[in-house]
């Protein structure tokens, strides 16, 4: 259908020149780039949080092989596969990109979600210009989408990415839409460059299969008739939304994201999905209370919180209202309609995700009631009625104090956004009754060697329910490496008594055993770990250790043996089994297995001072002296070392180097035995 060539009734009727249009453009991009900066540049300098960050960037294997000859698996990999429950490529092709540049360097994620953030504010200013011809329109929408609160999420979590990538596509296919119904010349380039934005789009997030909707809502807003023709330029984008949408239900049920569809019944996700639209367009108005993470209702007595049922109601009277508002004006039906369509597949009638609301999900669905409040807003500045003047200073002064709140709060959330611990906190603030908070900074603690912090919070998400063998053997872990070994000890059997086969449990189980003293015990959780994983050569060493504490020596070397046999570079094993044999006087096995140690590790200043017994020993005083001159070679305070070259120096008659040798281990902290010294002295004099 072609574009009318009249201009459309909403344009603003301004006699400015085109200069001045071109400067407002250029003003307020400049002011949407201060502003935008100024709230954000703090977020610059945030780590990684462990909310998606680690299985997503930090240990994804995936993004960290885009060089050379895996370039092409690169490429397979992230456009066959699903990461976390979803589908996104080409958010995945970023991640790829700045791994293969910064590795793990936060900032440069950080930026460029910023980045992205900032363009998304211009397209929403060209988007909303394109469409209403209305400056102050555009600008008031781009503005108020820069700053609220409720996108901080969106922009300062770098697993986030998708939403400000796909939101960036969507936006400018959105524009080149309105292009293409508006230019006579070059429509069939539109046309393409839109539909390849939208792939770009619905590959950067499944969301963007809402953009074909959205076109018939830009339709009815530019007066466009429904017809079949109309209709029949989107097919090629229905078909592509259909296909996205499809795969993204099948990336939700591979990460288990859907699995709580069980739980709740269709009633309930009406009763939740009314709530969200309520919780959102509530918290668009007063930003405060946000959090990460929004769980959903507990039932006291078979109901949900009163709220819940007074939803539907508030709901559809509100749709009523936006009804009955056409007689007023296409803007409410459009922006309720824009918001509608682009949130609708996260309002939880098909269950996505642990949450019932989140604050990224408004990130582009605010744009629709952005759009009402700043279309309100021009025509009050444009109205000159005696009435509407005196309305006219207190309702931009609050507006004005609105926006100044929004930077506020948008500045200190991006804060919150920090780290882990200050993002779980945070959300451990705004509701403590919710076990996933407490785990999740639990984690934190311990990823940061805090265990004296991680224990309490593991403790508080098993008094909330959360009793699963994960976050048992994690909290006994905690107990293990503050040497707590009897509480380890008990969580690890918890761990066990809830999963037979949790990896590393009887293991886990039988370090803290050895540790506390109990060798019988450690021995037998080691041969069960044995049995489950029969190739683990470390565990066949600490079952040696084990042995050669309770005396059994030989079984002690036959086990060091086995772990040499499954790993031959383990250099801990030949060194125990080194120790084993030296104790037991068989001194050429034990120079053979100190060999091994320092082949593999040339600086072990302990292997060369063990070596260097064993060949004193054997009565090779020659080769001890320069085995105990390496130990100090590579560790200067090695006062037994010394006391060992003073021994061996003395043998060989060289008095003097033997005294100071037996002096320096003395002032090392050694106890040199004073007989020995007193021997020296007296043979120097003679």
């Amino acid at each position: 259908m072609s574009a009318k060539k009249t201009p459309h009734k909403n344009q603003e009727k301004n006699s400015s020149s085109p200069l001045s249009i071109n400067t407002f453009f250029l003003l307020s991009f400049l002011a949407l780039s201060i502003i935008t900066t100024a709230i954000y540049y703090r977020s610059l300098n945030n780590q990684f949080t462990n909310w998606d960050d680690n299985r997503y960037i930090i240990g994804n294997a995936n993004i960290q092989t885009f060089h050379g000859d895996s370039l092409s698996y690169t490429f397979k990999k992230i456009i066959s596969s699903y990461e976390q429950g979803n589908y996104h490529p080409l958010t995945m092709l970023t991640y790829c990109l700045e791994y293969e540049k910064f590795k793990l360097n936060p900032k440069p994620y950080h930026l460029t979600n910023f980045i992205l953030h900032l363009l998304n504010t211009l397209l929403v200013f060209c988007f909303i210009w394109l469409l209403t011809k209305q400056k102050w329109v555009a600008f008031i929408t781009s503005i108020l989408f820069a700053i609220h609160p409720m996108h901080v999420e969106s922009v300062s979590w770098v697993s986030e990415r998708k939403d400000v990538l796909y939101s960036f596509f969507y936006l400018a296919a959105l524009c080149t839409y309105i292009f293409y119904l508006q230019k006579e010349k070059k429509k069939g380039l539109f046309y393409a460059l839109t539909f390849l934005l939208f792939i770009f789009s619905v590959l950067s997030k499944a969301m963007a299969v809402s953009l074909p909707i959205a076109f018939f809502a830009v339709d009815y807003f530019l007066d466009r008739k429904f017809t079949f023709k109309n209709v029949l330029e989107k097919i090629p984008f229905l078909i592509v939304s259909l296909v996205f949408g499809f795969i993204a239900i099948l990336a939700q049920k591979s990460g288990n994201a859907m699995d709580d569809s069980v739980e709740y019944n269709f009633f309930d996700r009406i009763l939740f999905s009314s709530y969200g639209l309520m919780t959102y367009l509530w918290k668009l108005i007063a930003p405060v209370n946000l959090s990460c993470f929004y769980k959903y209702p507990v039932k006291t007595e078979g109901l949900y919180p009163l709220i819940f049922y007074i939803a539907p109601v508030i709901m559809l009277s509100l749709v009523f209202w936006v009804y009955r508002s056409k007689q007023f004006g296409k803007d409410v039906i459009f922006g309720f309609g824009f918001f509608l369509i682009t949130i609708v597949m996260v309002l939880q009638i098909l269950p996505v995700g642990a949450a019932i609301i989140a604050d990224r999900y408004t990130y582009l669905p605010y744009i629709g009631i952005f759009f009402i409040i700043a279309r309100w807003i021009n025509n009050l500045l444009e109205n000159n009625s005696d009435k509407i003047k005196s309305l006219k200073i207190p309702f931009l002064s609050v507006f004005i104090l609105f926006l100044i709140l929004c930077c506020y709060l948008s500045f200190q959330r991006s804060k919150v956004w920090y780290d882990s611990i200050s993002l779980w906190s945070d959300a451990i603030k705004k509701d403590d009754s919710f076990p996933l908070p407490f785990n999740s900074r639990g984690d934190a603690y311990f990823l940061k060697e805090d265990y004296n912090q991680a224990i309490p919070d593991f403790s508080h998400a098993i008094q909330l329910k959360y009793q699963t063998p994960d976050i048992y053997y994690k909290r006994g872990m905690a107990y293990y490496h503050l040497q707590k070994y009897e509480e380890a000890i008990k969580d690890f059997t918890e761990v066990i008594h809830r999963n037979n086969n949790f990896p590393d449990a009887y293991y886990s189980r039988g370090l803290a055993y050895y540790n506390f003293g109990k060798f019988d015990e450690a021995i037998k959780d080691f041969t069960i770990e044995i049995r489950n994983n029969p190739n683990s050569g470390k565990v066949y060493n600490d079952r040696g250790v084990a042995y050669d504490n309770q005396g059994k020596f030989e079984d002690a070397i036959k086990d060091y043996t086995d772990a040499i046999q499954h790993n031959p570079s383990f250099m801990k094993a030949y060194f125990n089994r080194g120790n084993v044999y030296y104790n037991h006087g068989k001194f050429n096995e034990a120079i053979q297995d100190y060999n091994s140690v320092i082949q593999l590790s040339p600086t072990f200043a302990q292997a060369y001072n063990n070596r260097g017994s064993a060949y004193g020993n054997l009565g090779k005083n020659e080769e001890a002296i320069k085995d105990y001159t390496s130990a100090i070679q590579y560790s200067l305070d090695f006062s037994s070392a010394y006391n060992n070259r003073a021994r061996a120096y003395s043998n060989i008659k060289k008095f003097q180097l033997a005294l100071e040798d037996a002096l320096k281990a003395k002032q090392l902290g050694f106890a040199v035995d004073p007989i020995f010294i007193e021997q020296i002295r007296l043979a120097i004099k003679k």
